[in-house]
């Protein structure tokens, strides 16, 4: 006999299947709502047993006919998306590209991927109409899509007269998109397929296929930014100060603003999930509560976040529970006094912007209003201090950074026009 949903009998069945929903891909919260009086009555049962959710195989026909593609490229290129961070494939795209010399681009989720210093990553993409010629996508007559999602940058942008041909390799089947048809689908364990890709495949390394435009170009500006001491502070400068105080397994986290495309486009990354960034809806507000977490999973890594003053405002009330659960995180807020994104996109659009300006209150009043430790950054050589500082805390704290962005998020006239960036 079915069991009535208007019986507590129920609980473990659904609680077990919000979980299995929760955890396969694409994963994420699930909700259950019960009735107060189901909710409050008594029930003799224990919780149904876990399993893994289970993930299919690609067919031999599927892996040889994608080997024969990658075989007979003249160009194939990876975009690699946050789809293989959530597979752990990081160590199995390495070798991939080590194997066949395939270079590879990373979206701004999927940052850290492949090592920002290995000769085969090719840069971060997903910004300027022209990323993606610099990255090499333009000459590629391949593109091996890996664990790539379509809302962080459309596939119009890589692949504009829908002449390339593209393997998919995911966990879950593609979306099609009149740009984006895949010849050939791997769908299962990111990691497992590469492997076996790599294995089955007879392309090596040929030295100096890889274009390296982008990663010079954006690269080069954020070395430069070593010596800049204009204060306000410029963006690079602060980016190069985070990156020479957190280790290679430390955190960043990125908060919604002008400054995500900043961090996404020029923040170097050594392993996968180490910059945690915000696509696609992008939430403001992400970052406190997200570096929280993240610092309760991970005690034994630095982690950082960079918000911008109105997205720090829409969660800044998590600073009492960061201040509660003792989290040792660094909140750098880059103030600026107007939305720097809105205001970037409006020019760049018509020319000009409106009604982005807005007041703030004293964030270092605001901090110590909750028992944390804050300083306002007074020139450009007091932020590296400050922040090495408060690394060595033991509880969080706040560091406000006036913040200039005259600087813009393109760095140069090569790069071209914009696009819509979330």
């Amino acid at each position: 006999m079915e069991r009535s949903r208007e019986q507590p009998e129920i609980i473990p069945e659904v609680v077990r299947k919000a979980f299995k929903v929760a955890e396969s891909e694409k994963p994420g919260a699930t909700h259950l709502e019960l009735p107060e009086d189901v909710m409050t009555r008594p029930l003799d049962a224990s919780p149904l047993p876990r399993r893994s959710p289970v993930q299919p195989e690609p067919g031999v026909r599927e892996l040889q006919r994608a080997a024969e593609l990658i075989d007979s490229a003249e160009n194939p290129i990876a975009l690699a998306g946050n789809g293989a961070i959530r597979g752990h494939a990081s160590r199995a795209l390495r070798a991939f590209a080590q194997t066949t010399g395939i270079p590879v681009a990373e979206t701004f989720m999927a940052k850290g991927l492949i090592d920002f210093q290995d000769p085969r990553a090719v840069g971060t993409v997903g910004l300027q109409s022209r990323d993606y010629e610099m990255a090499g996508f333009d000459e590629a007559d391949l593109v091996i899509a890996i664990g790539y999602d379509l809302v962080e940058h459309a596939p119009q942008h890589w692949n504009p007269d829908g002449d390339k041909r593209v393997i998919v390799i995911d966990s879950v089947a593609a979306e099609i998109d009149q740009y984006f048809v895949p010849d050939v689908e791997l769908i299962g364990d990111i990691a497992h397929v590469l492997a076996r890709l790599a294995a089955d495949t007879k392309r090596s390394p040929t030295p100096g296929s890889e274009s390296r435009r982008l990663r010079e170009l954006v690269g080069g500006a954020l070395r430069d930014a070593r010596e800049d001491d204009h204060f306000p502070m410029r963006p690079p400068r602060v980016l190069w100060d985070i990156r020479q105080a957190l280790g290679r397994h430390d955190l960043l986290v990125s908060d919604v603003g002008l400054h995500k495309l900043w961090i996404g486009r020029m923040f170097p990354a050594h392993e996968p999930g180490t910059v945690l960034i915000a696509n696609g809806l992008a939430g403001m507000g992400f970052a406190l509560p997200t570096a929280i977490a993240a610092k309760l999973v991970h005690p034994d890594r630095h982690v950082v976040t960079v918000s911008g003053d109105g997205g720090f405002l829409m969660n800044c009330q998590e600073l009492e529970t960061a201040m509660r659960l003792r989290t040792p995180i660094v909140n750098i807020v880059w103030e600026n006094g107007e939305f720097g994104s809105i205001k970037w996109k409006q020019d760049k659009k018509f020319g000009r912007h409106f009604d982005i300006g807005f007041g703030n209150p004293d964030f270092v009043k605001l901090a110590d209003a909750f028992g944390m430790p804050a300083w306002r950054c007074a020139s450009a050589e007091e932020f590296p201090r400050r922040l090495n500082n408060a690394l060595g805390l033991d509880v969080p704290s706040l560091i406000v950074v006036p913040i200039d962005y005259s600087v813009d998020v393109a760095i140069s006239e090569a790069l071209g026009a914009e696009t819509v960036a979330t």
